[in-house]
């Protein structure tokens, strides 16, 4: 079952994967995996997996993760087919997650060994660094099935906490808000968040205690681009008030950065467009 399980995650471009025994997961929401048809009594294997949506396109007033459209479509169209195929061939009962997740994400995907926790409690795996998304899926099959000892030892692991994201980081220098933070904030901003979002031409997001990281820096040097079509095909780097005028509602809300409404987005471009 180990080497089907490998095949399946593999003919979706998904590298870094490993199951964990349900026991080994801090599992916060057991509602959720009830309404999704797999109570948590039954569930027996979390098989963790990472989705990377690194592209090195270059600088641009938009974080990397909100480039590509919104990871939950691509999700929404993975969950079905990747436990289609996983139930298939193995037999049993899978549900996926992502973001809305019963579990402790983070956690679960150290425990599995996909990865070390960094100081803002991201992932950080070694090929791909932290420009993951963290995603599972639950299944009745009992970890022994894919070759992992429900005995196992799975403790967790972190960064070297050298510091490099905190010096980095624009909070640091200021003394404000996370600029992602800043840039996500509804309604009017003070003057000084409005220079703040200036000074680092910020949209929406932002990247540098990422890419400041020693671990990241490895891993782009190493070739951390996604091999995941969905992250490469239609990408936005540089936003505008005209590009997102132009954008139809259906379009709009395909983007990470929909969440918070147009009125903050055109804000921020407005802002950064602006000469005073």
């Amino acid at each position: 079952m180990k080497d089907e399980l490998r095949g399946i995650f593999l003919s979706e471009n998904i590298e870094c994967f490993a199951p964990l025994p349900i026991e080994k997961c801090k599992v916060r929401r057991p509602d959720i995996l009830l309404r999704a048809g797999l109570p948590a009594d039954e569930a027996k294997t979390a098989i963790m997996f990472l989705i990377p949506y690194y592209m090195a396109d270059g600088e641009g007033n938009i974080s990397l993760y909100a480039r590509p459209m919104d990871y939950h479509y691509y999700c929404g169209e993975l969950f079905p087919r990747l436990c289609g195929k996983l139930s298939e061939k193995l037999g049993g009962r899978f549900v996926g997650f992502s973001d809305k997740s019963p579990i402790e994400e983070a956690d679960a995907a150290c425990r599995a060994g996909l990865g070390v926790i960094g100081d803002s409690y991201v992932i950080i795996n070694e090929k791909y660094g932290s420009f993951v998304f963290l995603a599972e899926v639950f299944t009745d099959n009992p970890p022994e099935a894919f070759g992992c000892d429900p005995q196992g030892d799975f403790p967790l692991s972190y960064c070297p906490h050298c510091g490099a994201c905190r010096r980095a980081c624009p909070m640091t220098e200021s003394g404000m808000d996370c600029l992602s933070a800043v840039t996500q904030k509804k309604g009017e901003l003070s003057e000084d968040e409005k220079a703040y979002i200036k000074k680092y031409g910020s949209a929406w997001g932002c990247d540098i205690c990422q890419l400041s990281c020693p671990l990241v820096k490895k891993a782009i040097d190493g070739g951390a681009e996604t091999p995941i079509e969905f992250f490469r095909e239609n990408r936005i780097k540089n936003l505008t008030v005209e590009t997102l005028s132009e954008m139809t509602d259906e379009e709009f809300k395909k983007r990470a950065f929909s969440w918070r409404g147009r009125a903050t987005v055109e804000r921020n471009l407005r802002l950064l467009s602006s000469d005073d």
